[in-house]
């Protein structure tokens, strides 16, 4: 291994891998991503199943109503945010 790293391209090439990955990896941003919720078909269902998503990394909103406008007439349904803790 010590012989390979003597040639200049080599060395360059390693030397560029290695500057590379600092840079991405130190340039990357915490992953920040809020999701829906399962789709739930009442507001009781919706609100009983916040509590499943609260952790020490996330926090649920609160339950609102959505339409599935893939039906006539649109079909209502209940589902909320969780969202990401800073």
């Amino acid at each position: 291994m010590a012989k390979i790293l003597r040639r200049p391209r080599v060395r360059s090439l390693v030397t560029a891998a290695a500057m590379t990955a600092g840079l991405v990896l130190g340039t990357a941003v915490p992953a920040y991503a809020d999701y829906p919720s399962p789709r739930y078909s009442t507001p009781t269902a919706c609100n009983a199943a916040r509590p499943s998503y609260v952790s020490s990394w996330t926090s649920p909103g609160p339950c609102f109503v959505a339409y599935d406008y893939n039906y006539y007439p649109p079909r209502p349904f209940w589902m909320f945010i969780v969202k990401t803790r800073a």
